[in-house]
């Protein structure tokens, strides 16, 4: 006998933009910002102009980030292309940041920060989208999904 329980999913789409300033080779995080401008050093963005930051999430799923059973899944679309990172949530996270959303493969935990312990980093995402992602013109989809493992 199967016994089957009921998960709670929260979800949230948002969408910011490209910029010519995109690398997209940092190895260890990822981060989407409101900022319009962006400079060659910040070679972990990998959109602009973003609707969202962390501080603006959903209560929902910042309370589920906030727990050390949260788990995350970010998703970039634009154009055909498709990239998703999985990562957990810590209770230190605070979720304040006004202008960023940062993924971290590390356990580092700033204001600033969505998710640690990811699977995977800016450098990950396949060279043909990010050269989608240095169209300013391009919107890029932003859809963060979260549950909670401890209640599985």
């Amino acid at each position: 006998m199967k016994c089957w329980i009921p998960l709670k999913v929260f979800h949230l789409i948002f969408h910011a933009y490209g910029h010519p300033a995109i690398l997209s080779t940092h190895p260890t995080t990822l981060e989407i910002t409101t900022s319009h401008e962006l400079t060659r050093r910040g070679d972990c963005v990998v959109a602009v102009k973003s609707s969202s930051a962390v501080q603006n999430l959903p209560e929902d799923l910042k309370r589920v980030l906030s727990s050390s059973s949260g788990r995350g899944r970010l998703a970039l679309r634009v154009g055909t292309f498709e990239f998703t990172v999985e990562g957990r949530g810590n209770p230190g996270l605070t979720f304040s940041h006004e202008t960023d959303l940062v993924v971290r493969k590390s356990a580092f935990v700033s204001d600033r920060t969505l998710m640690i312990c990811a699977d995977k980093s800016s450098i990950d995402i396949p060279r043909d989208m990010v050269r989608m992602l240095q169209n300013p013109t391009n919107r890029v989809t932003v859809e963060i999904s979260v549950t909670d493992a401890g209640l599985l």
